[in-house]
């Protein structure tokens, strides 16, 4: 029977809650560095002692037990303090992303309806507050009795009815986790960047991890810049552990597997890895743990865990369980045998309480199955899997049309539905498209229109608007109508036959001299996208680009010209030329 492979259930040892943690490696190591951020190094007592002022003042603004406060605030001291203040007043914070579509975060706030909005002095939020630049010394808050079962976090994932749908997480799913952890352990020395999103319930591993268990943090911008800047972060900061999606480990493992040398682990999750990435890693560093991770958000940050091992081909396993976490392959409501394949259920104190006042979807979700131990109540994910005879489990692919990009969890339905919003547009259908590894790259996007709609260009601008830049499809087609099948069902065979051909057609080669911004532009962009030549007239989406690209993009241009872009002004002028002139706009 499959439940053997499931790690029988231990007790928390530290504390119930995620700033109990905190607080408990607080009072053992005060000096101890706890985040380093552009040259300026907090301890954990001043770490601490911030999060207790700041929650003093949410505790004067009505944040308590069961608020959810939204939070803006750019990766910093202050944003760690904030989200530990917020914890310790009973509350669960929802970190948003400045980045996103004003009119996507209005949204999203609405919703949530807190006590108040945090975010940075200047925001036209109502109920604004601002973490204060010099906290009131000694301040603390009045004492909250919080437990493991108390939400902690809301992540808002893609929807499939075009709103994002709200996660609520427990303390109890980052305690199991980060109470003995294998990747960071206690007391260890880690030095990790942190890079991932507060957005993505995975930013624990980069971060909690760290700060549960007595390591100390390197705040970086986003994870572009630590794969452009690991030997500087190993030599200068002593970074020791690092964790990058799983699109950008591919992405070090091509383009600098030699940066890798000094660390003592790395981890990386989100998508696919692929066996050939993991077997170069490992015959390069021999020594050095990888890690594969698992899970949705529905089970809080991760679910199961694998040490790559160098056979480890064609595909590379998910691992076995965490602790205090249990997995199912289920065939509707039977368990299946060892090499049967069905759908990856999982239970245990990793589970969400469920979706943001969304009952229906809660219950369709979180079901309860019968166990020869017991009815027990599990996240039906959606992946399906098997179990192998060495206890551990391995990944087939998705029941639905759900995908992930770049670690990013995409309903094909929100984009799709968001596009066919906008004026003119009619018919619309997105399928993903697969690179060489198998994994998915991209989205692209065909529509059909009236003689208003708008062009493709235009489209994919209109829709970095409304979307967050990693549901931009990289190709977007106007078609006079869109293919069908027999029965009048959508033909999307023919339309992912279709967007490869579209994904990889060689662009026109601009004979036009160019300027010399443009020259930098183009020789930027052949060496993030790989490709001998580029057009400078023609969308860099249609040449092989797309969102990561982007955003590789700009971190190249704040470094190499020294014009900050931001990634929706290349949506909208995704050309060379147009690049070319939003830099010479950009110039002092």
């Amino acid at each position: 029977m499959t439940t053997s492979f499931n790690p029988a259930p231990v007790p928390f040892e530290r504390a119930e809650t995620m700033h109990g943690l905190f607080e408990w490696c607080a009072e053992r190591w005060p000096d101890r560095t706890a985040l380093h951020h552009r040259g300026r190094d907090t301890t954990y007592r001043e770490l601490a002692e911030t999060a207790d002022a700041y929650a003093a003042q949410l505790q004067a603004r009505g944040v308590g037990r069961g608020s959810i406060v939204p939070v803006l605030l750019p990766r910093s001291p202050e944003l760690f303090a904030t989200l530990l203040a917020v914890l310790k007043c009973g509350a669960a914070y929802a970190a948003l992303d400045l980045r996103w579509p004003a009119g996507r975060l209005a949204e999203l706030i609405e919703h949530l309806d807190g006590p108040l909005v945090v975010a940075e002095r200047g925001a036209s939020w109502a109920s604004l507050w601002s973490p204060p630049e010099r906290p009131v010394p000694g301040a603390r808050p009045a004492a909250i009795d919080v437990g493991a079962d108390d939400a902690c976090a809301v992540f808002f994932t893609s929807g499939t009815t075009g709103t994002p749908k709200g996660v609520v997480t427990a303390h109890r799913g980052n305690v199991r986790l980060f109470d003995d952890w294998l990747f960071t352990p206690l007391d260890s020395g880690a030095v990790m960047p942190q890079a991932l999103a507060a957005t993505w319930d995975a930013f624990g591993l980069d971060s909690w991890g760290v700060l549960f268990n007595g390591g100390t943090l390197v705040l970086l911008e986003d994870t572009l810049e630590l794969a452009t800047k690991l030997r500087d972060l190993i030599a200068i900061h002593g970074v020791t552990t690092i964790f990058p999606p799983t699109a950008v480990f591919h992405s070090m493992v091509d383009n600098d597997l030699d940066a890798f040398a000094g660390l003592r682990a790395v981890g990386t999750g989100g998508e696919r890895l692929s066996a050939r990435h993991a077997a170069r890693f490992l015959e390069a560093y021999p020594d050095i743990p990888l890690y594969n991770m698992y899970g949705p958000v529905e089970s809080s940050v991760a679910a199961t865990c694998h040490r790559v091992r160098p056979g480890d081909r064609p595909e590379v396993p998910l691992g076995v369980p965490l602790p205090n976490t249990q997995a199912y392959i289920l065939d509707g409501d039977r368990l299946c045998e060892v090499g049967e394949s069905g759908e990856i259920c999982l239970g245990g104190r990793g589970l969400a309480l469920g979706y943001f006042e969304d009952d229906e979807l809660t219950a369709r979700k979180f079901t309860e199955i019968a166990l020869p131990s017991g009815p027990e109540r599990v996240y039906r994910t959606g992946d399906l899997g098997r179990w192998t005879g060495d206890g551990l489990l391995h990944f087939e692919g998705r029941a639905d049309r759900q995908v992930k990009i770049r670690g990013h969890r995409i309903e094909l339905d929100d984009v799709e539905r968001n596009a066919g919003r906008v004026p003119g547009v009619g018919a619309c259908a997105v399928v993903p498209v697969t690179g060489a590894d198998g994994a998915y790259e991209d989205l692209c996007l065909f529509y059909a229109g009236s003689g208003s709609a708008p062009g493709e260009d235009e489209l994919r601008a209109r829709l970095a608007e409304r979307l967050p830049g990693y549901l931009v499809p990289a190709v977007v087609q106007r078609l006079e109508r869109l293919p069908v099948l027999e029965d009048r069902k959508l033909d999307r065979h023919a339309l992912t036959e279709l967007a490869a051909r579209l994904r990889t057609a060689a662009a026109p080669v601009e004979a036009a001299p160019l300027s010399e911004t443009e020259a930098a532009v183009a020789r930027i962009l052949r060496e993030i996208i790989g490709v001998p030549s580029i057009a400078a007239d023609v969308s860099f989406f249609r040449q092989g680009g797309n969102s990561l690209s982007a955003a590789q993009l700009c971190s190249r241009i704040s470094r190499d010209l020294g014009v900050k872009l931001r990634i929706s002004q290349v949506f909208e002028a995704p050309t060379v030329r147009g690049v070319a002139g939003l830099i010479t706009a950009g110039k002092p």
